[in-house]
């Protein structure tokens, strides 16, 4: 793959550029130029833009059809993201284990970009997040670090980028999850970098910046598809008929699709509104309602527990009726039964009868355990804890 020019957009401004011959030397070159001092040339540059600009994430869907898992993919990740499906574009990479890399990107983010080079006529090849730039080696991490911000690659088609501080962090919960066999590292900035990595335990080393390797092996995954794709003009004339009925059935279905979706979306509002309605009803002292689907599968955990508390106590009691049945002139003053003990304060007659009734629990197979007793009016006040019933 012949890369005449490259351009890589900075988190400001300004821009990098890059010419290259057939042999991937470069040949030109400047760094922080504004985007009009970058020399034109007869031919589609590769434009890399900041991966903070964009989300890179999997999703799974079981299908075989590109164009269903085009369309289901907004739909899987929506609970994952703050905008709109309908304000975000999705791109889709080649499926690896049955898992699909998607880049999204805010529309007008992408069409900002894009602007900027129609206003200096140029037109890219391939627009894709700078992650993607850093070389690729299987089985290996690829860190690489520039300007404030620290490119990771983990994958042919995962990666993500991070402020320096705080790639340390991230690092730890990725490698807890998927460890590499090493970690290479390009562009380090102090040797505090490398002795913070070093403390991961996976094996370190440093290599030489050769970031044409990483365009070239992922040049799959580019941000123009869909409504941004690469049009050919001169093909187009010869199909304008074609082009045109399918834009004619792509509107209607369109057209469809939006009311399909907005009769979900009031349907799911109306089960939400009925589902707090029915919360507020069985549980009206709540005042927060946040997500009542989930504090109702809270609050009816919390009755289940209850309600097994209950039964063991029930139970318990039960069993010990009739041995305080036996014991003539026995009162009970008070029953407790917390952490699965049941405490009874009793008055009674004698040691000799409290002795009677610590027997006739034993030959009920309960274990039993005298807390106190004492002696006062010529009665016996004592506590005694059933613990366990075996």
């Amino acid at each position: 793959m012949h890369i005449p020019l490259l351009i890589r957009f900075h988190t400001n401004e300004l821009v990098s550029w890059a010419t290259f011959d057939r042999k991937k030397r470069i040949t030109n070159s400047a760094i922080g130029v504004p985007l009009n001092k970058v020399p034109t040339c007869n031919c589609r540059p590769i434009i890399l833009i900041p991966s903070t600009d964009v989300i890179l994430t999997q999703v799974n869907i079981p299908s075989n059809k590109l164009q269903k898992i085009i369309q289901a993919i907004p739909y899987a990740l929506e609970e994952q993201l703050i905008d709109e499906v309908e304000n975000l574009h999705f791109a889709v990479g080649q499926p690896v284990a049955g898992n699909i890399p998607v880049v999204v990107i805010a529309k007008t983010c992408l069409e900002n970009y894009l602007q900027r080079l129609q206003e200096v006529s140029f037109q890219p090849a391939v627009l894709m997040p700078d992650v993607f730039a850093v070389p690729y080696r299987s089985n290996n991490w690829i860190v690489m670090y520039v300007d404030d911000i620290v490119l990771v690659r983990t994958g042919l088609q995962t990666g993500f980028a991070i402020e320096a501080d705080n790639l340390n962090f991230m690092l730890q919960m990725d490698v807890a999850n998927n460890p590499p066999e090493q970690i290479m590292v390009i562009n380090h900035k102090t040797t505090m970098d490398l002795t913070n990595l070093q403390a991961l335990g996976i094996p370190i080393k440093t290599i030489s910046n050769n970031i044409l390797d990483g365009i070239i092996d992922n040049k799959q995954l580019n941000l123009l598809q869909g409504e941004y794709r690469i049009q050919n003009n001169n093909s187009l004339r010869h199909w304008w008929l074609t082009i045109a009925l399918g834009l004619i059935l792509g509107g209607l279905y369109i057209v469809e699709q939006v009311m399909e979706y907005r009769d979900l979306s009031q349907q799911r509002q109306f089960l939400n509104q009925q589902i707090t309605e029915t919360y507020r009803n069985t549980f009206p002292e709540a005042r927060k309602i946040v997500n009542p689907k989930v504090q109702m599968e809270q609050k009816l955990v919390a009755l289940r527990e209850r309600q097994q508390v209950n039964e063991v106590f029930l139970s318990t009691l039960n069993k010990i009726t009739s041995a305080l049945k036996a014991i003539p002139n026995l009162i009970i003053k008070k029953i407790t039964f917390r952490q699965q003990k049941l405490d009874l304060y009793l008055t009674i007659n004698n040691f000799q009868a409290l002795e009677k009734f610590q027997t006739n629990l034993n030959k009920l197979d309960i274990t039993v355990k005298i807390k106190s007793a004492a002696s006062q009016n010529r009665k016996v006040e004592t506590h005694v804890q059933i613990s366990t019933i075996k």
